[in-house]
């Protein structure tokens, strides 16, 4: 793009200039997915509790949209759509569905303490006399941290109290010390993912080679011989290798240099006080070869509990073109899916299972969904969009069935 073209998008039939803005963002690089198109709904759903953020809107250049600018910006029937969908949003709103529940949130805080706290005991006083009692212990710890990383993604999405800085607070406090990982580096590479998903170049979550790819547009980018033999056999590799090996360079790697790059202190105190404290159980209770097995069992666990269920919601569904854009609503509705709405299912994907009202509301908190639901279902069939829906074994065998086929266009 030349540096004399100005760089704009529609939001509230306003042309908004943000070609001074993009660097000064807040929410980091994600607003340049915007540039041309209507942003609307984008705006409204990342900002849905941030007043500050209409203020610094109000400041920017803008002008009414004329008719060449609505041809421009891909306004058509769609704007329609979007209209309706934010007079929906709007309508939840003031009925209270956005409005935290701070009985539910310290439920959830003392469920991830406790699983953490009793399985951790069960792996200390058992690991001399009972492998299978220590085993399941660091099953449930495992299960705990995954639930960590449940908690962390609603305080990422301000879901929790709807006090911005208190739920990144509460973020880094459990994706720091519960998982090991950076909030910041997720936020940034999650706004991305939820404004574009399945989009190639902008969803960051297909942006996964050399130890997985979920779309064969991505396969295909993997020529060294030993990267298209590891795809080649990806749907064996994902849940006994992949995950602990995406969780291991996303601790070791990835989220320190992010911390550093950041200065996000914060972060890292409390990571360091998760490894201050794995040291000492290493030290007063197992010694560092029992110890170190005993955490990766139990970050394995974790990661592959909270990667395979996110992707049975993604991973498997179409790709978007990288030069096409469609709105909020689409997204939502053609690359997004919701799994079982059974009462367990409910706990064990901590309502994740209905991806559809999450990525249409990702502010709101994840515990109302099955009384939203019906609500996009009828808002769907109105305007003619699909429902995707699938029970969560159906899911799964799609979400492997997938990487297996994708495997064999590496190279």
């Amino acid at each position: 793009m030349c540096k004399d073209q100005k760089q704009e998008f529609l939001i509230d039939n306003k042309v908004v200039d943000v070609s001074r803005f993009t660097r000064r963002h807040p929410g980091g690089g994600i607003i340049r997915y915007m540039i041309g198109t209507e942003a609307t709904d984008s705006f409204n759903a990342f900002h849905v509790r941030s007043k500050k953020a209409r203020v610094m809107l109000k400041a920017l250049p803008s002008r009414e949209a004329t008719a060449e600018d609505l041809s421009r910006f891909q306004v058509t029937e769609s704007d329609v759509v979007i209209k309706e969908f934010e007079a929906l949003r709007q309508q939840l709103k003031d009925e209270g569905f956005y409005d935290p529940d701070y009985l539910h949130i310290a439920y959830r805080i003392f469920e991830v303490a406790a699983l953490i706290a009793f399985g951790g005991y069960l792996a200390v006083q058992y690991w001399e006399s009972s492998i299978l009692i220590t085993i399941l212990g660091l099953v449930i710890a495992g299960i705990g941290q995954g639930r960590c990383g449940w908690l962390m993604h609603e305080g990422g999405h301000c879901s929790l109290t709807g006090n911005i800085p208190v739920d990144w607070n509460l973020q880094r406090f459990f994706y720091g010390f519960g998982c090991g990982m950076s909030a910041r580096w997720w936020r940034i590479q999650h706004n991305k993912h939820h404004a574009t998903p399945q989009k190639l170049k902008h969803d960051p979550d297909h942006d996964t080679l050399p130890l997985v790819a979920f779309c064969k547009e991505v396969a295909k980018k993997a020529t060294n011989p030993l990267m298209k033999r590891w795809i080649s056999v990806q749907n064996y590799l994902f849940i006994p290798v992949t995950c602990l090996l995406v969780g291991l360079g996303w601790q070791l790697f990835l989220h320190p240099r992010c911390i550093i790059r950041k200065k996000e202190w914060t972060e890292a105190f409390w990571m360091g006080l998760r490894y201050v404290l794995a040291g000492y159980l290493n030290h007063y209770y197992w010694g560092w070869g029992y110890g170190t097995v005993a955490y990766l069992f139990s970050l394995w666990i974790a990661c592959s509990y909270i990667f395979v269920n996110f992707a049975v919601s993604h991973t498997h569904l179409p790709i978007v073109p990288k030069d096409k854009h469609i709105n909020w609503v689409a997204y939502s509705a053609y690359h997004t899916m919701d799994v079982s709405h059974a009462p367990w299912c409910n706990w064990w994907m901590a309502y994740l299972n209905f991806q559809i009202e999450h990525h249409l509301f990702p502010s709101m908190p994840q515990y109302r969904f099955p009384q939203v639901a019906p609500r996009v279902k009828a808002f769907f069939k109105k305007h003619g969009y699909p429902y995707l829906y699938a029970n969560y074994w159906d899911a799964m065998r799609t979400t492997f069935a997938n990487l297996e086929s994708v495997g064999h266009f590496a190279g």
